[in-house]
């Protein structure tokens, strides 16, 4: 693969870093950046290609409106009524567990 240089300037604490890292793996600096950079670029390529999809779509006037959002979201939101906890609240209530139970099945051979 065909490589061309370039210069940048990091802060100090970051090279410092970076030299401290590549000794620690006995790689050089050239190579913990450009390793740095593909990721980099990789991550961001995925979320620009998302967003100017979110922009094209939305230009062609494929979008949901506030309201509906808005609507969707409080339902989520909503807690759960006091009737549902009570309806729950008894599942345990004929079966056999309290501490020394749970820890007979937690730690067996400790009898």
């Amino acid at each position: 693969m065909a490589t061309e240089a370039f210069t940048i300037r990091a802060e100090t604490e970051i090279v410092h870093q970076l030299d401290s890292m590549a000794g620690a793996l006995d790689r050089s600096r050239n190579y913990l950046v450009n390793q740095a950079l593909r990721e980099y670029l990789k991550t961001h390529a995925k979320h620009i290609e998302k967003i100017t999809k979110g922009i094209t779509a939305a230009d062609r006037g494929e979008v949901i409106e506030h309201d509906e959002v808005m609507k969707e979201m409080e339902a989520i939101a909503q807690p759960a009524s006091e009737d549902d906890f009570f309806n729950y609240a008894g599942i345990w209530e004929h079966q056999d567990i309290d501490q020394a139970s749970i820890r007979a099945k937690s730690w067996p051979d400790r009898r």
